[in-house]
C-alpha cells in the first residue's frame, strides 16, 4: 500500500495519458467507419486489381449480379447474389498489364493492348485498333478512320461509321434502351459534335451540336447522355492562371433537343461534407433521367480517414435538374485515392477501384442494400490498422507542442536562475513562495501565449469536448488543479525541493496539454 502511494504521483499521469490516447483512438475508429452517407454502407473489398480499370458489370437472371475485372492472371468474373454473396468465379487468363482493357461481346471475351484486340479464350488477334470501347454486351474499336462493331456471334467485324477526319474524338455510352456515339471535330470555329444511336449494323444520326469555350480554357472532358428527342452535355475544362500557376477546373452543363446548339453554363459540385466545392471531378459515368441528370464521378473532397484529415478522391454522386442546380452525396469514404466508379441500377450499389501500392488495388462496394450496410458495420484488420496508423502519426506529431510549450515554462526557469543567484537562501531553505510564484508565471505566460498553442486549426479539428467556447482557459486551470492536487499527494510521501515540485508541475501540465490537445496540432 506505500508503494502504491508513492507511486501514485507517478502512475496517475501515465494513466491519464493513456487515456487520452484511448479516446483518440475511439475517435479516428469512429472517423474511418463513418459510412460515406447515412444510409449507405462503408466500403466492402470484392477482390484485387493490379490496375486501374473500369469494372465490367452485368445483371442476370433472378437478381444475380456478374462483375468482371482484371487480376494478375487474367479476367475473373465474379457472379453474386443480391446481397453480394459470391456465387460463383471464373478466371480466363490473359495477359494483363497497365495498357489492358476488356469487353464482352456476347458471350465472348475480347481484350485489347492498347495495339491490337484478341479473343480472350484462344489469344487470336482480331484487329489493330487505334481507339478501343467497350460496352456491356458490345465491343467497338477504331481502326484506319473507320469505326466497327464485332458481331456478338461470328466476332466478324461490321464497319458502322466513316470518320472522316482523322482527329475525330469518339465518346460512347449506352443505357438500358441503346447505346449512343458522340464525335467531336474541333477547328477554328469552335466544337463540332454529331449523335448518332446505334441500331443493329449500322448507326442512325440523331443531330449536330455546335459550342465553343472561353478562350483561356481548354476542354478536358466531354460526356453526354439521350434521352428520346434530347441530350445533356457535362463539359470539363481547365484554365491555368499564369504562367506557372495552378491548373483550375471548371464544369459546364448543357441540355437540350436534337437541332440545338447546348447553351452551356456554369455549374459546381459542393462537397457535402465540407463548406468547400470538390475539385478535379473525373471518371464520369452520366445517366439522363426523365427531368434530371445523374452522375457518377470521383472528386477531391473532405474526408476524415486520412491522417491530419486531408482531402482525398472518393466516388460521388450527384444529380443535375435541367436548369443546372446540384445535390451531391458522397458514396465512398476511404483513405486511398478511388477511382473508376460503375453505378449497379438493379442493387443500388456503386462499384469503384481503390488504388493501392505494388499494384495491389483493391475493387470496393458500398450500397444501400441493409444485408450490405450491416456487412461493413463489421471490424475488420483493415480498419484497425488505419486507425492506429492515424492515432500514431497524429500522436507523433503532437510532440511538437512541446516545443511550443517552450513559450510558457522559459519564464519560471528565468524566474529560477533569478533567485538562484539573487537569493540562494531562499532555494536552499525550499521556500514554498518560490513554487507558487513560479506556477503563477507559468500560468500566466500559458494564457498569455495560448493562441499560439490553441490555433483555430486545432480548434477545429478537436472534438467538442476539447473545443467549446473557453475550452483552452478551463483546461488549462484543470490540468493545473488536477497537477497541484497530485503534486500535493506527492509531496507527503516525499521530501521535495521547490525547484523539483516546480520541475514536476510544470512537465506533468505540459505533457497533459500535449497528449489532448497536441494530436490536433498540426
Amino acid at each position: 500500500m506505500t508503494l502504491l502511494k508513492k507511486s501514485l504521483v507517478w502512475a496517475a499521469p501515465v494513466i491519464i495519458s493513456i487515456a487520452a490516447l484511448l479516446l483518440l483512438f475511439a475517435e479516428n475508429y469512429s472517423d474511418v467507419t463513418e459510412p460515406p452517407t447515412e444510409g449507405w454502407s462503408r466500403g466492402i473489398e470484392l477482390g484485387l486489381t493490379p490496375t486501374v480499370t473500369k469494372p465490367q458489370l452485368k445483371s442476370l437472371k433472378e437478381g444475380q449480379l456478374d462483375v468482371s475485372y482484371l487480376t494478375e492472371k487474367g479476367v475473373k468474373k465474379d457472379t453474386f447474389n443480391q446481397d453480394f454473396e459470391l456465387v460463383s468465379e471464373e478466371t480466363i487468363s490473359i495477359p494483363v498489364d497497365k495498357f489492358t482493357e476488356f469487353s464482352w461481346s456476347g458471350q465472348n471475351l475480347i481484350y485489347s493492348d492498347y495495339q491490337s484486340i484478341f479473343i480472350g479464350e484462344s489469344g487470336e488477334k482480331l484487329s489493330d485498333i487505334s481507339g478501343f470501347f467497350p460496352l456491356k454486351d458490345q465491343t467497338l474499336y477504331s481502326k484506319d478512320q473507320e469505326l466497327f462493331k464485332l458481331d456478338t456471334d461470328t466476332l466478324d467485324p461490321v464497319s458502322i461509321m466513316d470518320l472522316k477526319n482523322k482527329n475525330t474524338e469518339i465518346t460512347v455510352t449506352e443505357t438500358e434502351q441503346a447505346a449512343y456515339i458522340m464525335t467531336r471535330t474541333i477547328d477554328t470555329n469552335g466544337n463540332h459534335l454529331k449523335f448518332y444511336e446505334i441500331d443493329g449494323k449500322e448507326v442512325i444520326e440523331l443531330g449536330k451540336a455546335d459550342f465553343r469555350v472561353q478562350g483561356t480554357e481548354e476542354i478536358n472532358d466531354l460526356q453526354f447522355s439521350v434521352k428520346d428527342e434530347s441530350y445533356s452535355l457535362l463539359v470539363s475544362t481547365l484554365q491555368k492562371q499564369s504562367a506557372g500557376g495552378e491548373l483550375t477546373n471548371f464544369y459546364y452543363f448543357a441540355h437540350s433537343s436534337f437541332g440545338e446548339d447546348p447553351q452551356l453554363q456554369k455549374i459546381n459540385f459542393p462537397d457535402p461534407h465540407s463548406r468547400l466545392e470538390l475539385k478535379e471531378v473525373s471518371d464520369i459515368e452520366m445517366t439522363m433521367e426523365e427531368n434530371s441528370v445523374t452522375l457518377l464521378f470521383k472528386g477531391f473532397g473532405a474526408t476524415k480517414t486520412t491522417y491530419a484529415d486531408s482531402p482525398e478522391f472518393n466516388i460521388y454522386k450527384a444529380t443535375l435538374s435541367l436548369q443546372g442546380n446540384t445535390e451531391v452525396i458522397r458514396l465512398s469514404n476511404t483513405p486511398s485515392p478511388s477511382a473508376k466508379p460503375v453505378w449497379f441500377e438493379g442493387a443500388e450499389a456503386a462499384i469503384w477501384v481503390d488504388q493501392g501500392s505494388d499494384n495491389k488495388n483493391k475493387l470496393m462496394l458500398s450500397s444501400a442494400n441493409p444485408s450490405i450496410i450491416e456487412q461493413g458495420d463489421r471490424m475488420n484488420q483493415d480498419v484497425f490498422i488505419q486507425s492506429l496508423g492515424k492515432t500514431v502519426g497524429m500522436f507523433s506529431t503532437g510532440m511538437f507542442s512541446i516545443v511550443i510549450a517552450g513559450l510558457w515554462f522559459i519564464w519560471p526557469l528565468f524566474f529560477i536562475v533569478i533567485i538562484t543567484f539573487s537569493n540562494s537562501r531562499a532555494m536552499d531553505h525550499n521556500r514554498s513562495w518560490i513554487f507558487y510564484t513560479g506556477t503563477v508565471i507559468y500560468l500566466a505566460a500559458a494564457i498569455l501565449f495560448r493562441d499560439s498553442m490553441f490555433t483555430t486549426r486545432l480548434m477545429a479539428r478537436a472534438p467538442e469536448y476539447l473545443s467549446f467556447q473557453g475550452s483552452s482557459i478551463i483546461y488549462l486551470f484543470g490540468f493545473a488543479l488536477l497537477t497541484y492536487l497530485l503534486l500535493s499527494y506527492g509531496v507527503k510521501e516525499r521530501d521535495w525541493s521547490v525547484f523539483i515540485r516546480l520541475t514536476y508541475f510544470i512537465g506533468v501540465h505540459v505533457i497533459l496539454v500535449t497528449v489532448f490537445f497536441g494530436p490536433y496540432l498540426l
